[in-house]
């Protein structure tokens, strides 16, 4: 070993080359995520590692691992051996908002039973992180995706993990940016309300109830935001850091910007999945 790596300034500015490596990717990912959502970057355009590296100035190799992490997220669809921008398709993200739905009612209920020593800490989380923040700043959005954690039973469940597995993080943001439409707003609050109501009563009629509130609520904003982004008209990207963070997914693991480990395989919507007859035996 190097003299300088033994006395530790070798190490240390080999710790600030990867330090700085890591927050250009980082800014790379954040940077494409938002073009990508707001439309600069068109819908349906290849878009190549090649194109990722001239334009930001990084290693191919880098670039290929940042195209397989915005795959896993949603933001990028494969086409063949090439990589395309996500187009959001109106029956694509109504299954999400179906699926996610139907699994956040069975984790709610799941909540509700397990007795009421978590209901408590769960109206605190949502007092402090939701309740009292505003819907535009991003940190209303991390608190709804912690939420949904809490929900679907944490970083070890089944429901978490099978979320992961078939809805794409970009779902997550629309949801976020659906708002943007919306007549008017608080349907995760009031949802919120009245699944600790109907929880802390044992109702799981109304605990069903509370957790369809929501998604039946946000699905006309999200609706008309996936049909204007048809058209070509992004909302105004008005919110506060709104896309400054890499959030973990929703089973609570960190987004790996560049990094092999987002070859993570996720299932693919119904509608990209090919018709495929088994011969009966």
């Amino acid at each position: 070993m190097p003299e300088s790596y033994q006395k530790g300034s070798g190490y240390a500015e080999f710790k600030r080359a990867v330090e700085s490596m890591l927050s250009k990717t980082d800014a790379t990912y954040l940077d494409l995520r938002e073009r990508i959502l707001f439309g600069e970057l068109k819908a349906g355009a290849p878009y190549s590692a090649q194109d990722m590296a001239a334009y930001y100035g990084l290693h191919i190799n880098m670039a290929r691992r940042l195209l397989v992490a915005l795959k896993v997220g949603g933001y990028l669809t494969r086409s063949g051996t090439s990589y395309v921008i996500s187009t959001f398709s109106q029956s694509q993200v109504e299954e999400w908002r179906l699926s996610l739905g139907a699994i956040v009612e069975i984790g709610a209920v799941r909540l509700a039973q397990s007795g009421g020593g978590t209901l408590g800490p769960l109206a605190a989380f949502i007092d402090e992180r939701i309740r009292n923040v505003s819907v535009k700043h991003e940190e209303f959005f991390l608190g709804a995706m912690g939420l949904t954690h809490i929900v679907l039973g944490g970083k070890e469940s089944t429901l978490a993990n099978l979320v992961s597995q078939f809805i794409p993080q970009a779902f997550f943001r629309l949801l976020w940016m659906a708002d943007s439409y919306s007549v008017r707003t608080g349907f995760l609050v009031e949802a919120s309300d009245r699944f600790l109501d109907a929880a802390r009563t044992g109702d799981l009629a109304g605990v069903r109830a509370a957790s369809r509130l929501f998604f039946d609520g946000i699905a006309p904003s999200l609706q008309m935001l996936i049909e204007k982004m048809s058209e070509g008209i992004y909302p105004v990207n008005d919110r506060q850091d709104g896309f400054q963070t890499i959030e973990d997914n929703i089973a609570g693991y960190p987004t790996y910007a560049g990094s092999s480990r987002t070859f993570t395989p996720i299932i693919e919507p119904l509608e990209e999945v090919g018709q495929v007859t088994l011969p009966l035996c």
